[in-house]
């Protein structure tokens, strides 16, 4: 079933879920639809602002306060428009309803569909994001059989030899799938605790004596009794590089290369010379766009 198609079916329903609710009040379930047009236009707005910019940007981030402040400010901005439209709507069709509706009660009624809205969405999407990836490993599970099925070929097939080799496949993709799951953070010892880090929120890495400085995306700034090269050992190559003896960088955080230094948010570092054609050739590769 395409993406696009879950998302109208999604909203069909819900309209008429919502017209059909209001049937309580209004036996016209043309007029409701035309009542309910904009406040669901208003709610669909908030709903994809929340699953594909708040939550990305926020709340996968760690960045509770600043989604729970924006995610809000949102709420309270829809249920205000959604109140004043429909008070102007029901002004010259039923004026107690009109009132109802800039009135506390209505308010707190609007704000509560909004909020059901949103709870609905968000589980209806964590369930999809959950069926896509246990669809995902199913598929590398059955790949991985089908090749080590189609190495025995035509030969005789040993039944302990086979239970082995789908064993070892099966013991091999677990661990890897465990160790992708685990590499998204580390642990380190900073100020007598254990704290995680997430590696995609590190910018930069740098060294202090016989300690090295972790910065964040969040700017905090963890010191801990370990070595650069361990460091750099234990970070995905992929995703950090060193550029000098004294600083090791977040590749994804690099936000322009000038002459012989590296921009990071604010924070300027230095390449080293030696390590200057590696660094340029690891960050820029072949997207460089020029004449």
């Amino acid at each position: 079933m395409g993406q696009a198609f879950k998302h109208i079916l999604f909203w069909l329903l819900f309209l008429l879920l919502w017209n059909v609710h209001d049937l309580n009040y209004n036996l016209s379930f043309l007029e409701n639809l035309r009542t309910n047009a904009i406040p669901f236009l208003l709610y669909a707005i908030l709903v994809y602002a929340n699953l594909y910019f708040l939550i990305p940007r926020f709340l996968l981030k760690r960045r509770l306060a600043a989604y729970m402040l924006f995610l809000g400010c949102s709420i309270i901005l829809v249920t205000l428009a959604s109140s004043q439209y429909l008070s102007f709507h029901f002004r010259d069709i039923h004026l107690s309803t009109s009132e109802f509706f800039l009135s506390l009660k209505g308010r707190i009624a609007v704000i509560t569909e909004v909020i059901i809205t949103l709870c609905l969405s968000m589980t209806l999407f964590l369930v999809d994001e959950w069926f896509k990836k246990e669809r995902l490993i199913a598929e590398i599970r059955q790949e991985h059989s089908d090749l080590a099925l189609g190495l025995l070929g035509n030969n005789q097939i040993n039944p302990h030899l086979l239970f082995n080799s789908l064993n070892s496949i099966y013991t091999v993709m677990d661990k890897k799938i465990t160790t992708e799951e685990n590499s998204d953070h580390i642990f380190i010892k900073s100020d007598g605790m254990v704290i995680k880090v997430f590696v995609d929120d590190i910018t930069h890495i740098e060294t202090a004596n016989d300690y090295v400085y972790i910065n964040t995306t969040s700017r905090d700034r963890y010191l801990t009794l370990v070595s650069l090269s361990n460091m750099e050992a234990k970070l995905p190559e992929d995703k950090f590089i060193r550029v000098h003896r004294f600083y090791l960088v977040g590749v994804r955080h690099v936000k322009k290369i000038e002459g012989n230094l590296i921009h990071i948010g604010k924070t300027k570092i230095r390449i080293s010379r030696a390590l200057r054609k590696h660094v340029y050739e690891s960050i820029i590769g072949d997207k460089l766009i020029e004449r």
